[in-house]
């Protein structure tokens, strides 16, 4: 099979702009990532990073992680918990420290004698501790790490 010289040139115009259309795309997406690389920067000392857990233990044994989830720095638990699954809550506007609360995570509801209840890692005493306020009244530190567990009281 041979080829003419016509066809050659074509098939090689044709490969080498195929491979600067490449290298343009990729150069392309090189430059937003250190754009978007920047903007993180910026943002630096306004956002922050939490690992939350949604153990589903008491209802169907399962237990997820959503380490590293970026929140507005000062975040409380319920917002930053929005970010990562389905909430279902009520508000009781008399109600305080916290005005809601939780009725059901990614469609598991309280049911019967088992709720949602939410606990923080306590490095000093290396156990999880039951939260002392409503999800929405508690603020967030940096690089915490916070539970929800499905159960008993």
């Amino acid at each position: 099979m041979e080829f003419s010289k016509r066809s050659l040139v074509i098939f090689g115009l044709g490969w080498l702009t195929s491979i600067a259309l490449v290298g343009l795309i990729a150069g392309y997406y090189y430059i937003e990532y250190q754009n978007l690389l920047a903007k993180l920067e910026e943002y630096k000392g306004q956002v922050m990073r939490v690992n939350i857990c949604i153990n589903y233990e008491g209802w169907n044994g399962t237990i997820v992680w959503h380490n590293g989830t970026l929140v507005l720095a000062g975040c409380d638990l319920l917002s930053a918990t929005k970010r990562v699954a389905v909430l279902n809550y009520k508000y009781y506007e008399y109600q305080s420290p916290g005005k809601c609360f939780v009725e059901a995570i990614n469609n598991v509801w309280n049911s019967g004698n088992k709720y949602w209840m939410w606990y923080y890692w306590d490095p000093a005493d290396g156990k999880w501790k039951l939260g002392n306020v409503g999800a929405d009244a508690y603020i967030l530190s940096p690089n915490e790490t916070v539970m929800w567990r499905y159960e008993v009281p």
